[in-house]
Formats: structure tokens, C-alpha cells, sequence
């Protein structure tokens, strides 16, 4: 690929956070979709759904921040070691 480098990055930065944009929409429906804002005293949504959501909030803001920021050298050498 003969493309700019940073514009690939800058192109799969936006992909991740439209696909967690969409993420957090779904998980919002089934929250729903289950009670899970209502205050009745027989609602029996899963916890887990409710620790996706927000886990899935912080890796958004946390893109975000890396996106509002320029990256250091530091910042550069993160990387996810993934087991094979």
C-alpha cells in the first residue's frame, strides 16, 4: 500500500469508534428492551450486560483521549500482546 501511513491509523481509529458507536447503541436497546432503566423492584437484567456498557465506554473515551492528543514516543511503543 503506497497511502499515507497516519492516514491508514487515522482511518481505523474512525472505524473503532464508529463500531463502538454502535456497540453502545445495541447494548442501549437491550438494556432497554430488559427494563434496565426503569425502577421496579422486578427487574432481572443481567449484571454483565451493564459491565460491557461500560467497559465499552472506557475503551471509547480512552480512544478519545489518544485521538485528541498527539501520540508521544511513548505512547508508540503500546502495543496489545495477543496469545497465538
Amino acid at each position: 500500500m503506497t497511502g499515507n501511513p497516519s492516514s491508514t491509523l487515522e482511518r481505523d481509529l474512525d472505524d473503532i469508534k464508529l463500531q463502538v458507536k454502535r456497540e453502545l447503541a445495541s447494548i442501549r436497546d437491550l438494556m432497554d428492551s430488559v427494563g434496565y432503566r426503569t425502577r421496579t423492584p422486578t427487574w432481572k437484567a443481567p449484571y454483565h450486560i451493564h459491565r460491557l456498557r461500560r467497559s465499552l465506554r472506557l475503551h471509547y473515551l480512552a480512544l478519545r483521549i489518544r485521538a485528541a492528543n498527539n501520540p508521544s514516543s511513548n505512547m508508540m511503543e503500546l502495543y496489545w500482546d495477543l496469545p497465538e
